[in-house]
């Protein structure tokens, strides 16, 4: 088993690498130090060296994957292509290890989840701030609630992507899956977008996400 490639990455790195790879796999249960250790090409005394334990090791991948998130979408916000098709396919290809991890992070029954659930919210509602101050999206008057109400939908899908994909025909979890369903997706929250955003999103993604939009808009 591969764990998520990267160039260059340091002996602490491809350890937790290749347990965002392993834990959704096998389970948090199953999956053993000596498995992570096989699978980022070190001894298994050196993943205790470096983490302490199994759970430190997962602690330290819900807190890799909350920075992931909050990276990109700050990086996407900055360089003005958060709505570039071309883009969104590369980050989303780039992530898609995470999402996975992400997606089994959350359905496990363990308070761990709901801990990292906190904390992308947090992420997320200071990232909303930014895009509200940029004048992307709208402002809410409760904006905390409404930004934990998106995070739930958009992480449903991830958690549920099995069912999703069962019965729309769409693998969230893959970049031109999430391309197939982000006109759907435009229908549902694209009443937070400013004039300015909805016109960059029609000319990104073309006629099917124009015509969404103007139903949305009563054009």
């Amino acid at each position: 088993m591969r764990s998520v490639e990267h160039p260059d990455l340091t002996t602490r790195a491809r350890i937790r690498d290749a347990a965002l790879t392993r834990f959704p796999n096998d389970g948090f249960g199953a999956t053993t130090i000596r498995a992570v250790a096989a699978d980022a090409g070190v001894s298994p005394a050196l993943v205790v060296h470096h983490f302490g334990s199994k759970e430190r090791l997962r602690e330290a991948c819900d807190q890799y994957v909350v920075a992931r998130y909050r990276d990109t979408k700050l990086a996407a916000m900055q360089e003005g292509n958060v709505f570039d098709p071309g883009f969104a396919a590369s980050a989303f290809q780039m992530a898609q290890p995470l999402l996975r991890y992400f997606g089994w992070a959350l359905s496990r029954n363990h308070p761990a989840a709901g801990d990292l659930f906190d904390e992308i919210v947090r992420e997320a509602l200071e990232i909303t701030r930014i895009a509200v101050e940029k004048g992307m999206i709208y402002d809410s008057p409760d904006l905390p609630r409404r930004t934990s109400v998106v995070m739930a939908l958009n992480l449903g899908m991830i958690v549920m992507h099995a069912h999703l994909e069962r019965n729309v025909g769409v693998d969230v979890l893959t970049a031109d899956g999430m391309a197939e369903l982000s006109p759907t997706l435009f229908e549902i929250f694209g009443g937070m977008f400013t004039p300015e955003v909805r016109e960059r999103i029609e000319t990104a993604y073309g006629e099917e996400a124009r015509g969404i939009l103007a139903a949305r808009s009563g054009i």
